[in-house]
C-alpha cells in the first residue's frame, strides 16, 4: 500500500506544518515583546554589532532603529579622532575609554561637528585595541542610550 493512498498520513502531512506555524506565531503574539517608541526620561542599552570586534574601521551600536556609527581617523602619532554619526539628532554624547572592567574614568563630552547634532567627534589617545573598551552615553529627545564597544575596530586594515 502506497503512503499517498493512506488518507490519514496525507492529512497529517498537510495539517502538521500548518499547526506548527499557528503555534509559533500564536505563542509569539501572546508572550513576545512588542517594539515600542522610546519614552522620555528612560534609558536604553545599545548592542555592540559584530563589526566592533574586528579590524573593520567601523563600529555600530544599535537598539531597534536607533543606531550610532563610530569610526576613527589618525590625524597624527599617538592620537585618534573618534567620529560618531547618528540618524537621529543627539543632544549630547559622553565617552570614556577604559582598559579594565573595574576602571572608573570620568566621561568626556564629544563635540558636535554639525548644526543638526548628527555628527560628533573627539580626539583621544590611541587605545590598546586588544584591551581597551569604549563606554558611551548619548542623549536624544530626553532619552539616554548607553553602550560599550571593543576598540579592535580602530585597527583598520587596508589591503
Amino acid at each position: 500500500m502506497s503512503m499517498f493512498k493512506n488518507k490519514h498520513l496525507v492529512t497529517a502531512a498537510i495539517v502538521a506544518p500548518v499547526l506548527a506555524l499557528i503555534g509559533y506565531f500564536g505563542i509569539n503574539a501572546l508572550v513576545g515583546e512588542s517594539p515600542h517608541a522610546a519614552e522620555e526620561g528612560q534609558s536604553y542599552q545599545l548592542v555592540e554589532m559584530p563589526s566592533c570586534r574586528y579590524s573593520s574601521g567601523r563600529c555600530s551600536l544599535k537598539n531597534g532603529d536607533f543606531e550610532l556609527n563610530l569610526s576613527t581617523e589618525s590625524p597624527y602619532g599617538d592620537r585618534l579622532l573618534l567620529l560618531l554619526k547618528s540618524e537621529f539628532p543627539l543632544d549630547g554624547v559622553k565617552v570614556a575609554l577604559i582598559e579594565h572592567e573595574t576602571d572608573e574614568k570620568q566621561p568626556v563630552d564629544m563635540q558636535a561637528t554639525g548644526e543638526q547634532g548628527l555628527d560628533w567627534s573627539l580626539e583621544i589617545a590611541r587605545p590598546d585595541p586588544e584591551r581597551s573598551r569604549l563606554r558611551l552615553v548619548a542623549s536624544a529627545s530626553g532619552s539616554l542610550y548607553f553602550g560599550d564597544a571593543a576598540m579592535k575596530f580602530t585597527l583598520q586594515e587596508t589591503r
